[in-house]
């Protein structure tokens, strides 16, 4: 497998069908005065693979092993203002939380962090 290529989720010839053996849980949001966020779709990167959702929290479940997530939205004529990400690993029934808040400067990375 090419490093480069995204471990997550599994590509669709061998998609992973075991029980969820971690979990990762990701919590967008932003300071509520900055409200023009509101009108942004965020952008929930894991290991490459890119998800535009809602400002919320959403649960991956996903296989054990090295993960890194980013969180960014697009402004104008930046697709990943604001972008910043965490790297972790995570064990056999292990559930990490990755809490992102955008700044209020857009230019500037948001907040991250994992527990």
């Amino acid at each position: 497998m090419n490093p480069m290529q995204p471990v997550w989720p599994p590509p669709p010839a061998t998609p992973y069908t075991g029980p969820p053996a971690a979990r990762i849980i990701v919590n967008a949001g932003f300071f509520p005065l900055a409200y023009i966020y509101a009108f942004f779709t965020p952008t929930i990167t894991i290991n490459g693979y890119k998800e535009s959702r809602p400002w919320g929290t959403y649960i991956y479940d996903v296989p054990v092993g090295d993960y890194e997530v980013a969180v960014s939205y697009p402004w104008l004529f930046a697709p990943e203002c604001g972008r910043n990400q965490v790297r972790f690993s995570l064990r056999q029934g292990e559930i990490r939380t990755v809490t992102y808040e955008a700044g209020m400067i857009r230019f500037l990375p948001g907040k991250i962090s994992v527990s």
